[in-house]
């Protein structure tokens, strides 16, 4: 039930707020709950809605935005294995 709360949330927060607000948010989740696929999927959401024009640069770079995104959820994931507050939280989900 929390994780629905804070997945509603986190929706609205793409629309309403400004895109770094919403970022801290979805960073949040990717601590608090495993496996938070929903980061993924608001940060390509933020990225498609904040884009106004594309430009030469490597950052602005559609490839390179979502490499990065993923290669961050992925090192998050691999924290969370190996980080000591998280061992008890995942071993006993198991």
């Amino acid at each position: 039930m929390k994780r629905a709360i804070f997945d509603i949330i986190l929706f609205i927060f793409v629309f309403l707020l400004p895109w770094w607000v919403t970022l801290v948010w979805a960073i949040l989740g990717l601590f608090v709950f495993v496996s938070f696929y929903e980061f993924l999927i608001s940060i390509i959401m933020i990225y498609i809605i904040s884009v106004s024009s594309p430009s030469k640069t490597i950052l602005s770079n559609p490839v390179f935005v979502y490499s990065s995104i993923i290669i961050f959820y992925l090192l998050v994931q691999y924290l969370h294995r190996h980080i000591i507050l998280y061992k008890d939280e995942i071993s006993h989900k198991s």
